[in-house]
């Protein structure tokens, strides 16, 4: 057998509570073997407690895929995993066409995202070994699935610590630039487009949400701030609402929503605002206008606990902002998907602001990702989708 990683004390502490990140500060001693090469994990003893994929040219050294004391059978491993992931998403979304594959961490394959639209497949590979392995995962995918196309979406800068090149590119099946897919999201038919936008082509962690919309919009004047595609525009107008005022910076993004509206058949009573969100509120703030629902969905403020602080600004003068323009009685949909601010900060945040704004708040419901997006509590990474369904009064 090859050297094998020795774990120092924060390292052993760390693979006992089946956490699957060793960084290179918890190794006593690094293992024999190239970039993305499957290692043994041991203890000072030398005894094999795990097996990990192994990249020496980032600060996330080890990424933990079994515990025990004999090399798996890494086929064998990644096709179970890959069936796994699909059986749950088959129990817990039945039915869907849109739907994360695999969570990367919380489905046992760490630095592995695999999203669905339909027959085409999207994929990144946030760790170099599954870059490497690419060809083993794409026979497993196929043999699952079958899809017609599967794309890669590495164009993220994260990728960059692990030594890859941030890419778009067709792995497999034929796929044209442009080309878009039809698929079911909530009570209505969206556009997507898996080779653009950001992503791997829809925000799929909030699709359930704009659900939550049906019996508040019957003749209600609604605001989606960072709206992406429309999803939440979209079904307001199903609804019943009055009027949509949908905001967000990417041009793109509210073109396919608008091919979305026309799919849907729905009335054009959407008010599309190609815009910075922070400006634009500011600007319906010195309007005088108001609104009877608000939505706000903006992108991840905190990457890292590094930003937690300028995060907390960005969600306080955000909510502030929303409070400000909402009609007394109304709804407040506000959520973060930055991993690194709490549950229990962002409503501390809202409550700051609704002091500020002389708003009375009243939580109706909260907010959580969706079943395919699951949680492993020892990685509170993997749980980063929080929000909240508010009232808001004088």
């Amino acid at each position: 057998m090859k050297k094998q990683a020795i774990l120092a004390p924060r390292g052993l502490e760390r693979l006992l509570a089946r956490h699957p990140w060793i960084f290179r500060g918890d190794l006593a001693s690094l293992p024999e073997g190239e970039a993305g090469d499957l290692v043994a994990v041991g203890d000072r003893p030398g005894r094999v407690l795990a097996w990990g994929l192994w990249n020496p040219q980032t600060s996330l050294a080890l990424r933990l895929l079994f515990w025990g004391r004999d090399k798996p059978d890494l086929p064998r491993l990644l096709l179970g995993r890959l069936q796994a992931a699909l059986d749950l998403r088959r129990r817990w979304c039945p039915g869907e066409d849109a739907f994360r594959l695999v969570h990367g961490e919380a489905d046992g394959l760490p630095g592995l995202i695999v999203d669905v639209y339909g027959d085409v497949l999207c994929l990144q590979f946030l760790s170099l070994a599954w870059h490497r392995q690419q060809e083993l995962i794409l026979n497993c995918l196929d043999g699952l699935l079958s899809p017609s196309a599967v794309i890669l979406r590495n164009d993220v800068r994260q990728i960059e610590r692990e030594g890859l090149v941030p890419e778009k590119a067709l792995l497999r099946g034929v796929f044209e630039p442009g080309e878009s897919r039809i698929v079911s999201l909530g009570d209505l038919k969206g556009v997507v487009y898996p080779l653009e936008g950001q992503k791997t082509g829809l925000y799929l962690d909030v699709r359930h949400y704009p659900r939550l919309l049906q019996g508040l919009c019957q003749g209600a004047s609604v605001l989606d701030a960072f709206c992406f595609q429309g999803q939440f525009s979209l079904h307001a107008l199903l609804y019943g609402a009055r009027e949509v005022t949908a905001i967000d910076q990417s041009a793109p993004a509210l073109e396919a929503a608008q091919e979305s509206l026309a799919l849907c058949g729905l009335p054009p009573r959407v008010d599309w605002v190609c815009g910075n969100v922070f400006d634009e509120l500011r600007r319906f703030e010195e309007e005088q206008r108001t609104f009877d629902v608000v939505v706000v969905d903006p992108p991840p403020f905190a990457p890292s606990r590094r930003q937690v602080d300028s995060a907390r600004r960005g969600y306080k003068d955000l909510a502030l902002r929303a409070m400000r323009l909402l009609r007394s009685g109304g709804t407040l949909l506000f959520f973060s998907c930055s991993h690194a601010f709490s549950r229990q900060s962002l409503l501390e945040v809202l409550h700051e602001a609704a002091r500020d704004a002389k708003r009375s708040l009243r939580v109706v419901t909260e907010l959580h990702q969706p079943p395919d997006h699951p949680v492993l509590p020892q990685v509170p990474e993997t749980d980063y989708l929080k929000g909240f369904a508010l009232e808001v009064s004088m």
